[in-house]
């Protein structure tokens, strides 16, 4: 099946159509060896060879990957009056970074954060979700009444939550496996079962993983985790295909 050259682009996370229409016509893309200038070319993704100039290389290097542990009390962005935002407390050469997704200002632990709009787009859109694994402390233990709905789904905001892992660390410290991340979500169903959360952290965003990390603290990520972490943000194409 053939597509659109900037669609196949996109749905690749090499480069937003935007980006791929903007680089067709400055020359810098060939199909089999033939400079491309016409937006709207028709490729085959499996047969047709597609490269890009060092140009493009050299802006794609730019980009920038971080893994960040956001403290307690910091908002991921959008801050309001008196507060600070995880921008207000990045190095300047990271200032241009977004949150990929987001916690809560009472919650903590691992943030993604890029300037790749395409990349950070396939993460968010998969069709199949990341896995985020949560550690959370509540203020009694779970019955196993309790932990069954959490594991088979609760209604929450007029629909019902998708499964939970979970997993016992102390008697009232969890760990959450969840594949979605509504509005607050762990702290409204641990409410509705009639526990409090006491401490709220992400330890884990797909393959990537808070490792040693302390609040405040951050890593740029590594390229085997980029590899995976694009290579799950592609699912959802290739399904399309």
């Amino acid at each position: 099946m053939k597509l659109r050259i900037q669609k196949h682009l996109s749905q690749e996370g090499i480069l937003s159509r935007r980006k791929a229409e903007e680089y067709l016509l400055k020359g810098w893309i060939k199909v089999n060896g033939e400079v491309v200038t016409t937006p709207g070319t028709m490729v085959d993704p499996f047969r047709d060879k597609i490269e890009l100039s060092p140009h493009v290389r050299a802006i794609q290097k730019q980009h920038k990957y971080l893994a960040y542990y956001k403290p307690r009390g910091i908002v991921t962005n959008l801050p309001q009056r008196g507060e600070r935002e995880i921008k207000d407390l990045l190095p300047p050469k990271y200032k241009n970074l977004h949150a990929i997704g987001r916690l809560d200002k009472e919650s903590e632990g691992l943030i993604l954060l890029t300037n790749d709009g395409v990349f950070a787009n396939s993460l968010l859109n998969a069709g199949k979700a990341h896995e985020r694994i949560y550690h959370v402390t509540i203020d009694r233990i779970l019955t196993p009444i309790m932990q069954e709905k959490l594991e088979t789904g609760m209604l929450l905001f007029g629909e019902m939550t998708k499964p939970i892992k979970v997993k016992m660390i102390t008697p009232k410290q969890y760990g959450l496996t969840m594949i979605e991340g509504k509005n607050r979500q762990i702290r409204r169903m641990m409410e509705m079962l009639g526990a409090k959360v006491l401490e709220l952290k992400r330890v884990r965003f797909g393959k990537v993983s808070i490792d040693t990390l302390t609040p405040d603290k951050f890593r740029e990520l590594h390229p085997d985790e980029l590899v995976l972490l694009r290579e799950f943000g592609k699912e959802k194409y290739q399904s399309e295909l």
